[in-house]
């Protein structure tokens, strides 16, 4: 764990170096600070993350013994107790895995690429969301809350990387250039149609039109406060009439058909515990509402995430692997707890520093440590 958190803290260090320069000596800085955590994916045994052995080394095989790229893609591999095609991948993890073993010949350059491509993607989409807060808390929170989870779910990791580094397209009013980020994500994981949610429900905050108050009890709500409630109840309900929305979604075709048998095929169960677990997060952002909204635009919809994110994490109770289709949105808290910070002055933005990273390093713990997920603890370089 120690390998852990102290490659989260040095490159968060090294990042805040790297935000108050200018010229070469910010992007040395930068790449400094981002190769570590590369690096430490790149290095690991096969085992640190469970994926790494389910699929990741029977395809690193089927790549190395293969004459030809097309050869590779007509192989089938033994995954999960059953021969399986290589097709059953989605092409770009394909691509990505195929090239990157002919490359270097190791499995550990498969696992450098693949986070180099999670890493960067993730770190533009903080930087190009284009607000004032500070990306090296940000990229903290990525670490301690998603970097054990990109271990081991490496295909849907790329697929959120892309889509969370897209939205900066919406900010800029570029649909058509978000709806590219969605395609470019379904090459790597099939749940990145999740993406299009994301769409509307950016279009939905984003509405001018739909700027209003709404009175209830004699309280006046804004308009995104208005709205977010409306995607609280709206998410509710579409918990409650999964079976629904499942079925409809296995009618399109066989791989959809797969992931709702696998991930939201079951009822539904309160988990207290995935609701508690985001309460520090959920009330600072309350706490600090209105500053927030007046600091950063589109502050709305960050919000808007952390709520889904919220309901989403119930999915956790049909099995452990539903509640990854909540990354999706999770990820924006990234943002979010970069903002809570940023709103605040002198020491009381050092206090809140400091019971972030607590909450963090807390996270990390609980999911990696007690809870085992993942399987990326107790660290091992490939050469232990």
């Amino acid at each position: 764990m120690a390998v852990y958190i102290i490659t989260f803290i040095l490159s968060a260090i090294i990042l805040g170096f790297g935000e108050n320069k200018r010229g070469l000596g910010a992007k040395f800085l930068i790449i400094l600070a981002l190769i570590l955590p590369i690096f430490i994916a790149g290095f690991r045994k096969i085992g640190i993350g469970t994926d790494t052995e389910v699929y990741v080394n029977v395809l690193f095989d089927a790549a190395k013994n293969s004459t030809s790229f097309f050869d590779y893609l007509s192989k089938k591999v033994y995954s999960s107790f059953q021969y399986k095609s290589v097709l059953n991948w989605e092409i770009g993890y394909n691509i990505l895995l195929y090239f990157s073993a002919k490359l270097t010949g190791s499995i550990q350059g498969v696992f450098f690429f693949t986070h180099l491509i999670i890493i960067i993607f993730m770190y533009k989409g903080i930087k190009e969301y284009g607000e004032s807060y500070s990306k090296a808390i940000a990229m903290l929170a990525f670490y301690f809350m998603f970097y054990g989870s990109s271990l081991n779910a490496m295909r849907q990791w790329i697929a959120i990387a892309i889509l969370f580094w897209g939205t900066h397209f919406l900010n800029a009013k570029r649909d058509r250039c978000f709806i590219i980020s969605i395609a470019v994500a379904l090459l790597f994981h099939n749940s990145a149609v999740i993406g299009f949610v994301i769409w509307l429900i950016y279009k939905y905050m984003d509405n001018e039109e739909e700027k209003r108050r709404l009175a209830f009890n004699g309280i006046q709500l804004s308009a995104d406060l208005y709205k977010v409630l409306v995607i609280l109840v709206v998410g509710i309900l579409c918990l409650l009439g999964l079976n629904i929305i499942g079925g409809l979604l296995a009618s399109i075709n066989s791989i959809f058909a797969r992931y709702v048998r696998i991930y939201i095929s079951g009822s539904v169960q309160l988990m207290p515990m995935q609701i508690l677990r985001r309460m520090p997060i959920i009330f600072f952002t309350f706490v600090n509402w209105k500053r927030i909204q007046r600091r950063f635009p589109t502050s709305g919809f960050i919000i808007s995430m952390l709520i889904l994110d919220t309901v989403t994490s119930q999915l956790g109770s049909i099995t452990p692997q539903s509640s990854r289709m909540g990354y999706f949105f999770s990820v924006y808290e990234t943002i979010l707890i970069a903002e809570v910070i940023a709103v605040k002055r002198n020491y009381i933005r050092i206090l809140y520093h400091i019971i972030f990273v607590v909450f963090l390093v807390a996270t990390f713990y609980y999911d990696n440590v007690i809870m085992g997920r993942s399987e990326i603890v107790p660290y091992l370089f490939f050469f232990n």
